[in-house]
């Protein structure tokens, strides 16, 4: 059974904790537009079967990452602005339609049985399984489903979990393959920790065991200057991977601790130059969840510095386009777009992963 409170937490934004500082009405009102723009051009360039992306660029993960961008504005299927919107009908329930197809029933081409993927699609692979994951889990957890789809949905995400758990390397750590002999990295490792923190939230079962095991990779993996590794065999550190892993501890439920705050420390570091930082899109997601939990002068750096920059990067169309960013891999506008839009939607309090 589904947990009443994802429920809440899904269909309704909480309250403001009294310790959030409030932004001035200039910046609601700049984030709030940009948002709107970036949602209006993804939902206006959704493919009729429902994906976003290059189908050999990232095709799941894009298309999960959209139906993400939506729920964290309070949008589900066949409610709010976009379930019937000019051209193009209900957005979301088109894309998670097209990511449930793609969920396999029967091992393919040496993948396992619940592993969503699409067969061309060469660069999604356990992230793109991390995020559907999370994007199918929300679904379910809406309450607003009929009865089939509801079977569907519980059925799917359970073996998608089992995928997640028997994929775990013996370090505790998840790589690009949805198997344990594959080599870890800590950028998957966040994607599919924030799919068994929402499962369980939701009352799917999930081993304990693998949650200490990846915590225990994840404290492993940092460095003396408070960043995290790619790696426990690479040590080069950025600070998206740094956001990525603390992200990923909070999932697995350490919120204060000494690796935490030197994390924090080294984000904040580099976030005082927002343009300079490398993988910048999917670096401004994760650390905009960082910093929304630890507040106080991370999150006040947040919303001075890093806010203004996102916003005045947007395109007039809309979009975001991170390919000229340093360290950037060109997987689209789509792609850029929907992290711009999560990380301005953080502190909404739509999604159950941004709680604090």
């Amino acid at each position: 059974m589904r947990v009443a409170a994802l429920l809440l937490l899904v269909l309704a934004p909480v309250a403001r904790p009294q310790d959030i500082t409030r932004p001035p009405d200039s910046y609601d009102a700049a984030r709030a537009e940009a948002v709107r723009r970036g949602l209006d051009y993804l939902a206006r360039t959704q493919y009729r079967d429902g994906s976003w992306g290059d189908p050999e660029r990232g095709v799941i993960g894009i298309t999960a990452l959209g139906v993400l961008a939506f729920l964290a504005q309070g949008n589900q299927e066949g409610l709010g602005p976009y379930s019937d919107f000019p051209g193009q009908g209900d957005v979301v329930r088109r894309a998670v339609d097209f990511l449930l197809k793609h969920s396999t029933a029967t091992p393919r081409r040496g993948k396992p049985p619940g592993f969503i993927f699409a067969e061309n699609d060469a660069d999604s692979r356990m992230h793109g399984h991390g995020y559907a994951t999370q994007a199918l889990v929300l679904i379910y957890g809406s309450g607003r489903a009929d009865a089939a789809r509801e079977r569907e949905l519980k059925e799917k995400i359970r073996r998608a979990i089992e995928v997640i758990e028997q994929s775990q390397t013996i370090t505790g750590g998840w790589g690009y393959e949805p198997n344990p002999a594959t080599m870890h990295e800590g950028s998957v490792t966040v994607t599919v920790v924030q799919a068994l923190r929402l499962a369980a939230d939701a009352g799917f079962v999930v081993e304990r065991e693998v949650q200490e095991r990846g915590l225990r990779y994840l404290r492993d993996s940092q460095k003396h200057d408070g960043s995290f590794k790619y790696s426990h065999m690479a040590e080069s550190s950025t600070p998206a991977l740094t956001a990525a892993a603390l992200t990923a501890m909070h999932g697995f439920g350490e919120y204060y601790s000494r690796s935490v705050d030197k994390g924090l420390d080294y984000l904040e570091r580099a976030y005082r130059s927002p343009q300079k930082v490398p993988w910048p899109f999917y670096s401004h997601y994760y650390t905009a969840q960082a910093f929304y939990r630890a507040q106080g002068q991370y999150w006040e750096l947040w919303q001075r510095v890093v806010v203004p920059h996102i916003v005045n990067e947007q395109n007039p169309q809309g979009f975001w386009d991170d390919s000229a960013s340093p360290g950037a891999r060109e997987h689209g506008r789509h792609h850029a777009t929907a992290y711009g839009v999560l990380a301005l939607s953080v502190d909404e309090g739509c999604l159950p992963i941004f709680q604090r």
